[in-house]
């Protein structure tokens, strides 16, 4: 039955395990068959069941177990996934499935020292498996370890030729040692595979655009981001149109149309002594992944990257009816319910000692200004600010993970309108409110980060420490989950400033969308 499935033919080896299993319920091996079918057709709910029973039949058998933890991660139990590939592991030491399965749940939830060692430990035992040379060359380029990346990259390429994460993470290595042309070469080749999935053709046209970018070929480079977000727009079309979000394009307009004329907040108190986060907040692309490492690396300063902790203890607000007018209308006990759901959320992501200010760095957060003026009278903000021009056309470049926002970035016009959209909220609130804000520029941090830094620090509240000038330590240990990851490692750079100039041409169709941001934040 294995055989008849490895061979292809998953008909004729379902139907023999249901014939098995009709006159022997449960027996291990056909329970297996039929389990790894659905496996592989993501049924894992389905296949759950003839797992169990297989378990039951023949416990402690690692293939089992192997199997049982791809359908509970298939199913987001990866607590329980990770539990059942580690006792196979320990079971039978030889059994490669099962470390390669641990290996790519570790880069999955970026483990990445526990990442190295299991695809190090398959390579113990398989020195030219094809998997565990490209995992390890991922997990490298995720260490910043670039060389490593690629020579693992060529090793797996070698071996198994045209493998996908291989190739995908060859072409980024090369890009960062500025070998342009061979980056180029890779991921050319591989966006133009139709054996290639519709998302790794898009992330290998990007990664072919950047090369074309740095080669100075901007109308080659040009086409293949117009190539990636088309194929990325595809790809993610359910997104399109979606409204239910606070950070949807019709929530925000509308919050935007409903808001008041009168002062907001702080009409509920926050008691003295009370902790509030200070919200990092502007844009996508404004310079929010820098500055938060440089302010991470502050021992009084505790961030936990992008997340929906505010969204979740606030975002029904955008969403319901009546939302808005409960806004106008918070009392003392719901701001302070508010301000518990949040500490919980923020509680499941880490600890901040009581001696430490959170961070809490989400760009789009700046729709969430009125909140924040309403639940969180005493946060600092810092609001960054890039120009207009290199920021909308940076969106357009990037590969985000894909959610309804990033879905904005797909074309210059829509990623265009959402930035008109975005900041229209963000200045209306700010004339609203009497925030604790300070405006931090991209292009003033490039030019004196000592500087900048000393008067953000201050603005903090906080005591100077040399430490955050070495921000880049500490970047590189870290996991960062923004496209700026591999930016924010290497020295301070200018190339970025001004890129917009370089597709001019492109960019013209949405200019004059972006033109009353470009005056009002001064950057004509």
């Amino acid at each position: 039955m294995l055989q008849t499935l490895q061979s292809g033919n998953g008909n004729a080896a379902r139907a023999q395990a249901e014939a098995i299993l009709s006159v022997a319920p449960g027996e291990p091996n056909a329970s297996q068959v039929l389990a790894m079918d659905l496996l592989q057709n993501g049924k894992a709910a389905e296949a759950l069941p003839h797992l169990l029973a297989a378990d039951k039949a023949a416990p402690n058998h690692p293939p089992i177990l192997n199997m049982l933890g791809i359908a509970q991660k298939q199913q987001g139990r990866f607590g329980a996934a990770r539990d059942l590939f580690e006792r196979a592991c320990a079971l039978d030491e030889q059994f490669i499935d099962a470390r390669l399965n641990l290996a790519q749940l570790d880069l999955d939830e970026a483990r990445l020292a526990g990442a190295q060692k299991n695809y190090e430990m398959a390579l113990s035992l398989q020195p030219d498996n094809g998997t565990a040379l490209a995992g390890r060359a991922r997990a490298a380029l995720l260490q910043h370890d670039t060389d490593v990346a690629r020579k693992y990259a060529e090793k797996a390429l070698a071996v198994q030729p045209g493998h996908t994460l291989a190739g995908l993470t060859l072409a980024v290595a090369r890009l960062r040692l500025q070998d342009f042309s061979g980056a180029l070469d890779v991921a050319a080749a591989m966006a133009a595979r139709q054996d290639v999935s519709a998302v790794n053709r898009a992330y290998a046209a990007g990664v072919a655009a950047d090369a074309n970018d740095r080669l100075g070929q901007f109308d080659n480079a040009f086409a293949y981001y117009s190539q990636a977000n088309d194929l990325q727009a595809d790809a993610f079309i359910h997104l399109k149109g979606v409204t239910a979000s606070p950070f949807s394009s019709a929530t925000i307009r509308t919050v935007q149309h409903r808001l008041t004329d009168h002062h907001l907040g702080p009409s509920p108190t926050c008691p003295e002594g009370e902790r509030s986060p200070a919200f990092l907040v502007g844009f996508p692309r404004s310079g929010t992944t820098l500055l938060e490492q440089v302010l991470m690396s502050h021992p009084k300063i505790e961030s936990f990257g992008e997340h929906s902790a505010l969204m979740n203890a606030c975002g029904d607000l955008y969403l319901s009816e009546d939302g808005l007018s409960r806004l106008d209308e918070m009392d003392e006990q719901e701001a302070a319910a508010r301000r518990a759901r949040y500490w919980e959320e923020i509680g499941a992501l880490g600890d901040v000692s009581d001696d430490q200010l959170l961070l809490d760095k989400l760009p789009l957060n700046t729709v969430f200004l009125p909140v924040i003026a309403e639940v969180f009278p005493r946060a600092k903000i810092l609001f960054a600010l890039r120009d207009p021009r290199d920021v909308v056309l940076s969106c357009f470049q990037q590969r985000f993970g894909m959610n309804l926002a990033m879905y904005q970035f797909l074309s210059l016009e829509s990623a265009a309108r959402y930035y008109d959209e975005v900041m229209s909220i963000g200045t209306k609130a700010r004339a609203m409110a009497d925030f604790d804000l300070r405006e931090v520029r991209y292009e003033s941090v490039v030019a004196d980060l000592e500087g900048e830094a000393r008067r953000v620090i201050d603005f903090l509240g906080l005591e100077w420490d040399e430490r955050v000038l070495n921000y880049r330590e500490g970047a590189r240990a870290r996991a960062i989950n923004t496209p700026s990851v591999a930016q924010v490692v290497e020295p301070i750079y200018t190339r970025s400033q001004g890129k917009w100039r370089s597709y001019e041409a492109h960019l013209a169709p949405v200019l004059p969308t972006l033109a009353p941001w470009v005056s009002r934040f001064n950057y004509d």
